[in-house]
């Protein structure tokens, strides 16, 4: 695989990322969440999503965290959509432009799982 520079990640790992929602408009955020699309497969994705805790001013802060699955597609994954939810029910989705330019380049790669034996040790606990 070509070495890009993106974090990299094994199955059964998490990338644990931050999205602050900046609201202009008085509203309450029930969920907001991402979803990362494979560069090469466009049918493997990787969603995260959560529940945002109020932050100063006029912000809302989303600690999401996304487990690398077993079954994930080695490679490259790039941030394909956003969306945030309200408790009025109303969902705004942010894709191709729409997604905030620095987003956009959030990328990290999804390594295949070693096939590697691993040594063992055993000893008695006192």
């Amino acid at each position: 695989m070509i070495d890009h520079g993106y974090r990299r990640f094994l199955p059964g790992e998490e990338v644990r990322l931050n999205l602050e929602i900046i609201k202009f408009a008085r509203m309450h955020v029930r969920e907001a969440g991402v979803v990362f699309r494979h560069v090469e497969h466009d049918q493997s994705e990787l969603t995260a999503s959560g529940s945002p805790e109020h932050i100063e001013g006029q912000s809302n802060l989303v600690r999401l965290t996304l487990p690398i699955p077993a079954v994930a597609t080695p490679g490259l994954y790039r941030v394909n959509r956003m969306w945030v939810e309200t408790y009025g029910g109303r969902r705004y989705d942010y894709e191709g432009e729409e997604v905030p330019e620095h987003a956009s380049t959030l990328a990290f790669e999804v390594n295949e799982e070693p096939d590697a034996k691993p040594q063992l040790s055993l000893s008695y606990h006192l």
